[in-house]
């Protein structure tokens, strides 16, 4: 009996190892995203799913053990044209908890193109990503935690092509003499640290007992548009270079996009008088591990000498372990382009339109939940101390160009 026993364990193992899965993936959650390519034994083949779009890094999944014993995960030598890029400097993210927390796995834990995980029972279940996710339960999570503040209106933009509601976040009264501010994130939904980063704005300029949050709301109103395209979030896509073009190509005199159209006609509703767009560059590209504005240099008039101090004022208040910079990569652009930035930047009464990239997890850096917030805090607290107006003026007001 004991013979017989201990002959169908090893079968038992014998076909987990070589033949049938040891864990069962899934991605049908909000911002699931991978595509299976092997799943046998302790061995899984992954790559991020693309959806018929050009090649990026994205990936997100649910593990469940059916067997206890050590899974070996396996991505693409390169993905996105980099080698090992789906597959960030601080490891995968790794949750625990059903993605209630996240931490980065660390960089300790990866070889190359493969890192491995040790499940301890039948039935443990993990999430990993390439990125700690963002997604609309997030922002309502966040939201919750400001319910009852008496600056914060939520209401809704507009709605995505799926029928998804797009929230828009106002801080502040919109009064005559106040100068409108607009802040968007997730134009590329891959781009979940951004989300982070923008809460921390938003908690600064909400706060009650903070000296810059009342100081902002005295002379601006905030507009934020915190996940732009509602769709690519949920649904799990990259986002970024899909066919025929992204949000952030969208700024056009048709936009595709209900979203992007909703935004220009705030704009001409409001008329702004600063636009921040923030993003996440590339995943392992060396020189964008840093933090970084891109934009027009020359438009509105002497935009890089506003951005250059307003990144001089953010980088004096970064808290310890925050990425370098941020730096000024401004270009002599001299015709509109369909990016969000730029499209602000050639509107007529503005005073400054920049975009901000946040890296993902630069190795030796604190890209945490509570880091980003406070990266957040930082750069409100920076844009009340930026004295824009002695710079130069904004462009003259009239009909946009």
């Amino acid at each position: 009996m004991v013979l017989r026993a201990f002959a169908f364990l090893l079968i038992f193992n014998s076909v987990f190892s070589h033949g049938e899965e040891a864990v069962r993936i899934r991605s049908d959650f909000p911002g699931g995203n991978i595509k299976i390519v092997q799943n046998e034994g302790s061995t899984i083949r992954l790559e991020p799913d693309l959806r018929g779009d050009r090649p990026w890094f994205y990936w997100c999944l649910e593990a469940k053990a059916l067997t206890p014993g050590k899974v070996t995960f396996i991505f693409p030598e390169k993905v996105a044209g980099h080698k090992n890029g789906a597959i960030g400097p601080q490891g995968p993210a790794i949750s625990e908890d059903s993605g209630k927390t996240w931490e980065w796995m660390g960089a300790d834990k990866v070889v190359e193109n493969t890192f491995s995980f040790e499940f301890s029972k039948p039935g443990e279940t993990i999430r990993l990503a390439v990125t700690i996710p963002y997604t609309t339960e997030d922002l309502d999570k966040f939201l919750s935690t400001q319910k009852g503040n008496p600056f914060l209106k939520v209401s809704n933009l507009t709605k995505s092509r799926n029928g998804r509601e797009v929230e828009l976040l106002t801080i502040g009264d919109r009064g005559e003499s106040k100068e409108p501010v607009l802040v968007t994130a997730r134009h590329h939904a891959a781009e979940t640290m951004a989300s982070f980063v923008v809460e921390g704005i938003l908690e600064e300029a909400m706060d009650e007992e903070s000296e810059a949050g009342e100081k902002f709301r005295e002379r601006h109103v905030l507009f934020c548009v915190p996940i732009t395209d509602k769709d690519g979030v949920e649904e799990g896509d990259q986002g970024k270079n899909r066919k025929p073009h992204d949000h952030n190509r969208d700024y056009t005199d048709e936009p595709i996009y209900p979203e992007v159209r909703a935004i220009q006609q705030l704009h001409t509703k409001e008329r702004f008088v600063y636009a921040l767009d923030v993003h996440c560059p590339t995943l392992v590209m060396a020189d964008h591990q840093v933090m970084y504005f891109v934009g027009a240099k020359i438009h509105p008039p002497k935009n890089f000498e506003k951005v250059t101090a307003f990144a001089k004022e953010i980088k004096s208040r970064l808290p310890e372990g925050a990425p370098v910079g941020p730096l000024v990569w401004l270009r002599d652009e001299v015709k509109i382009s369909p990016k969000n930035s730029r499209w602000f930047a050639f509107r007529n009464g503005m005073m400054m339109s920049a975009t901000l990239e946040v890296p993902f997890a630069p190795k030796g850096r604190k890209a945490d939940v509570e880091s980003c917030r406070a990266y957040g805090r930082a750069i409100l607290k920076a844009f009340v101390a930026t004295p824009f107006e002695e710079i130069g003026p904004a462009q003259a007001a009239g009909s946009d160009n």
